[in-house]
Protein backbone atom coordinates (compact mmCIF):
# COMPACT_ATOMS: atom_id res chain seq x y z
CA UNK A 1 0.00 0.00 0.00
CA UNK A 2 0.94 3.59 -0.67
CA UNK A 3 -0.49 5.55 1.76
CA UNK A 4 -0.48 6.33 5.26
CA UNK A 5 -4.69 6.43 5.38
CA UNK A 6 -4.83 3.08 3.14
CA UNK A 7 -2.39 1.27 6.02
CA UNK A 8 -4.40 2.74 8.73
CA UNK A 9 -7.65 2.01 7.97
CA UNK A 10 -5.88 -1.43 6.69
CA UNK A 11 -4.68 -2.05 10.27
CA UNK A 12 -7.54 -0.83 12.39
CA UNK A 13 -10.09 -3.41 10.29
CA UNK A 14 -7.79 -6.02 11.03
CA UNK A 15 -7.89 -5.58 14.84
CA UNK A 16 -11.84 -5.69 14.28
CA UNK A 17 -11.23 -9.06 13.24
CA UNK A 18 -12.65 -11.57 16.17
CA UNK A 19 -11.40 -15.18 15.51
CA UNK A 20 -10.87 -14.54 12.00
CA UNK A 21 -14.24 -13.17 10.88
CA UNK A 22 -15.70 -10.15 9.24
CA UNK A 23 -16.35 -7.19 11.38
CA UNK A 24 -19.82 -5.47 11.77
CA UNK A 25 -20.74 -2.14 10.99
CA UNK A 26 -21.60 -1.46 14.27
CA UNK A 27 -18.13 -2.17 15.31
CA UNK A 28 -16.69 0.91 14.12
CA UNK A 29 -15.34 4.06 16.05
CA UNK A 30 -15.36 6.69 14.10
CA UNK A 31 -12.64 8.04 16.78
CA UNK A 32 -10.61 5.27 16.22
CA UNK A 33 -9.98 6.58 12.51
CA UNK A 34 -10.33 10.21 13.05
CA UNK A 35 -7.28 10.94 11.30
CA UNK A 36 -8.14 9.19 8.03
CA UNK A 37 -11.90 10.63 8.06
CA UNK A 38 -12.00 12.84 5.12
CA UNK A 39 -11.12 10.00 2.91
CA UNK A 40 -13.13 7.31 3.74
CA UNK A 41 -16.18 6.11 2.73
CA UNK A 42 -18.65 3.09 3.61
CA UNK A 43 -20.43 1.58 0.52
CA UNK A 44 -24.15 -0.52 0.77
CA UNK A 45 -24.99 -2.69 -1.85
CA UNK A 46 -28.72 -2.83 -2.94
CA UNK A 47 -31.18 -4.89 -4.82
CA UNK A 48 -31.78 -3.40 -8.63
CA UNK A 49 -35.64 -3.91 -9.75
CA UNK A 50 -35.74 -7.65 -11.43
CA UNK A 51 -33.59 -8.60 -8.88
CA UNK A 52 -29.97 -7.38 -10.47
CA UNK A 53 -27.86 -6.49 -8.25
CA UNK A 54 -26.46 -3.21 -9.30
CA UNK A 55 -23.34 -1.09 -8.18
CA UNK A 56 -22.91 -0.49 -4.36
CA UNK A 57 -23.78 3.15 -3.74
CA UNK A 58 -21.81 5.75 -0.84
CA UNK A 59 -23.90 5.69 2.36
CA UNK A 60 -20.96 8.37 3.56
CA UNK A 61 -18.11 10.21 1.95
CA UNK A 62 -15.49 12.21 3.13
CA UNK A 63 -14.56 15.49 2.33
CA UNK A 64 -11.20 15.03 0.46
CA UNK A 65 -13.29 12.11 -1.25
CA UNK A 66 -15.91 14.61 -1.97
CA UNK A 67 -13.52 17.57 -2.74
CA UNK A 68 -12.05 15.30 -5.54
CA UNK A 69 -14.63 15.07 -7.66
CA UNK A 70 -16.31 18.22 -6.17
CA UNK A 71 -19.42 16.90 -5.34
CA UNK A 72 -21.50 15.48 -2.72
CA UNK A 73 -21.05 11.54 -3.23
CA UNK A 74 -23.59 10.21 -0.78
CA UNK A 75 -26.05 8.24 -2.35
CA UNK A 76 -24.03 8.10 -5.76
CA UNK A 77 -22.96 4.72 -7.68
CA UNK A 78 -19.30 3.64 -6.88
CA UNK A 79 -19.15 2.95 -10.85
CA UNK A 80 -20.20 6.68 -11.72
CA UNK A 81 -16.72 7.67 -10.80
CA UNK A 82 -15.10 4.95 -12.80
CA UNK A 83 -14.81 4.64 -16.81
CA UNK A 84 -17.37 2.86 -18.94
CA UNK A 85 -14.80 0.18 -19.48
CA UNK A 86 -13.86 -0.50 -16.47
CA UNK A 87 -17.41 -0.63 -14.41
CA UNK A 88 -17.45 -4.46 -15.32
CA UNK A 89 -13.91 -5.29 -13.37
CA UNK A 90 -14.72 -3.08 -10.75
CA UNK A 91 -18.10 -4.92 -10.28
CA UNK A 92 -16.50 -8.42 -10.15
CA UNK A 93 -14.09 -6.67 -7.19
CA UNK A 94 -16.90 -5.35 -5.22
CA UNK A 95 -18.85 -8.92 -5.31
CA UNK A 96 -15.82 -10.67 -4.46
CA UNK A 97 -15.14 -8.19 -1.62
CA UNK A 98 -18.48 -8.49 -0.13
CA UNK A 99 -19.28 -12.28 -0.36
CA UNK A 100 -15.63 -14.02 0.20
CA UNK A 101 -15.17 -11.05 2.54
CA UNK A 102 -11.19 -10.30 0.66
CA UNK A 103 -10.13 -7.09 1.11
CA UNK A 104 -9.06 -5.81 -2.26
CA UNK A 105 -6.70 -2.83 -3.43
CA UNK A 106 -6.79 -1.03 -6.33
CA UNK A 107 -4.27 1.53 -7.96
CA UNK A 108 -6.08 3.74 -10.25
CA UNK A 109 -5.36 7.09 -12.02
CA UNK A 110 -7.37 10.09 -13.85
CA UNK A 111 -6.39 12.63 -16.01
CA UNK A 112 -7.89 16.51 -15.33
CA UNK A 113 -6.60 19.62 -16.62
CA UNK A 114 -3.79 17.70 -18.56
CA UNK A 115 -2.40 16.42 -15.84
CA UNK A 116 -2.61 12.90 -13.89
CA UNK A 117 -3.64 11.85 -10.62
CA UNK A 118 -2.36 8.30 -9.08
CA UNK A 119 -4.64 7.19 -6.12
CA UNK A 120 -4.98 3.99 -3.98
CA UNK A 121 -8.75 2.52 -3.23
CA UNK A 122 -9.06 0.42 -0.52
CA UNK A 123 -12.38 -1.96 0.05
CA UNK A 124 -12.59 -3.78 3.05
CA UNK A 125 -15.61 -5.88 4.02
CA UNK A 126 -18.45 -5.08 6.76
CA UNK A 127 -21.10 -7.24 7.44
CA UNK A 128 -24.33 -5.32 8.35
CA UNK A 129 -26.92 -6.64 11.14
CA UNK A 130 -28.44 -9.66 10.63
CA UNK A 131 -25.40 -10.74 9.38
CA UNK A 132 -25.34 -9.91 5.77
CA UNK A 133 -22.59 -9.28 3.53
CA UNK A 134 -23.83 -5.85 1.95
CA UNK A 135 -21.08 -3.14 3.29
CA UNK A 136 -17.97 -2.06 2.37
CA UNK A 137 -15.60 0.02 4.73
CA UNK A 138 -12.92 1.95 2.63
CA UNK A 139 -10.74 4.68 1.12
CA UNK A 140 -9.82 6.40 -1.90
CA UNK A 141 -6.25 8.67 -1.26
CA UNK A 142 -4.78 10.68 -3.81
CA UNK A 143 -1.24 9.51 -3.97
CA UNK A 144 -0.37 12.91 -6.34
CA UNK A 145 -1.79 16.09 -6.09
CA UNK A 146 -2.09 18.01 -8.92
CA UNK A 147 -3.01 21.38 -8.12
CA UNK A 148 -6.57 21.34 -9.69
CA UNK A 149 -7.91 19.28 -6.69
CA UNK A 150 -10.89 20.92 -5.09
CA UNK A 151 -11.16 23.63 -7.49
CA UNK A 152 -11.94 21.38 -10.62
CA UNK A 153 -13.71 17.68 -10.77
CA UNK A 154 -12.02 14.56 -11.51
CA UNK A 155 -14.18 13.30 -15.00
CA UNK A 156 -13.33 9.58 -13.76
CA UNK A 157 -10.96 7.26 -12.81
CA UNK A 158 -9.52 3.88 -14.48
CA UNK A 159 -8.30 1.15 -12.64
CA UNK A 160 -4.08 0.60 -12.99
CA UNK A 161 -3.75 -2.64 -10.66
CA UNK A 162 -5.89 -4.90 -8.18
CA UNK A 163 -4.55 -6.68 -5.31
CA UNK A 164 -6.22 -8.91 -2.78
CA UNK A 165 -4.02 -8.79 -0.13
CA UNK A 166 -4.17 -11.50 2.91
CA UNK A 167 -6.54 -10.87 5.20
CA UNK A 168 -4.09 -11.00 8.25
CA UNK A 169 -0.52 -9.99 6.47
CA UNK A 170 1.06 -7.19 8.39
CA UNK A 171 1.21 -4.30 6.83
CA UNK A 172 4.36 -2.15 6.02
CA UNK A 173 5.16 1.32 7.51
CA UNK A 174 4.18 4.22 4.80
CA UNK A 175 5.90 7.60 6.26
CA UNK A 176 3.77 10.09 5.05
CA UNK A 177 -0.30 10.93 4.79
CA UNK A 178 -1.56 11.51 1.54
CA UNK A 179 -3.32 15.38 1.89
CA UNK A 180 -5.78 16.92 -0.13
CA UNK A 181 -7.73 20.26 -0.21
CA UNK A 182 -10.36 20.64 1.27
CA UNK A 183 -11.64 24.05 -0.75
CA UNK A 184 -14.98 21.78 -1.77
CA UNK A 185 -16.11 21.16 1.72
CA UNK A 186 -16.97 23.33 4.48
CA UNK A 187 -14.83 22.93 7.34
CA UNK A 188 -17.48 21.70 10.13
CA UNK A 189 -17.96 18.66 7.51
CA UNK A 190 -15.75 16.30 8.96
CA UNK A 191 -17.08 16.75 12.40
CA UNK A 192 -20.65 16.33 10.80
CA UNK A 193 -19.17 12.67 8.86
CA UNK A 194 -18.39 11.67 12.04
CA UNK A 195 -21.74 12.53 13.52
CA UNK A 196 -23.64 10.84 10.93
CA UNK A 197 -21.15 7.93 11.13
CA UNK A 198 -22.07 7.25 14.71
CA UNK A 199 -25.72 7.69 13.81
CA UNK A 200 -25.02 4.96 10.91
CA UNK A 201 -22.81 2.48 12.79
CA UNK A 202 -25.16 2.40 15.59
CA UNK A 203 -28.89 3.31 14.27
CA UNK A 204 -29.24 2.45 10.77
CA UNK A 205 -30.75 5.72 9.45
CA UNK A 206 -28.87 8.09 7.20
CA UNK A 207 -28.07 11.47 7.91
CA UNK A 208 -30.60 13.99 6.36
CA UNK A 209 -28.59 15.84 3.82
CA UNK A 210 -26.43 18.50 3.77
CA UNK A 211 -26.12 21.28 6.70
CA UNK A 212 -29.68 22.98 7.62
Amino acid sequence: MKTRTSTDIFRYWQSLREKGRTPSRDQLDPGAIRDALPDVFILEQAEADQGRTESPRFRLAGTRLCALFVRELRGARLDSLWSAADMQDLAAVTRRVMLSGEPAVLQASGIADGERLAAELVLLPLLSRGGRHDRIFGSLTPISRPAWIGARPLPFLSIDRVAFPDRDLPVRNVAVRATVSRTFAAPTRDTALRQALSRVMHLSVMDGGKGR
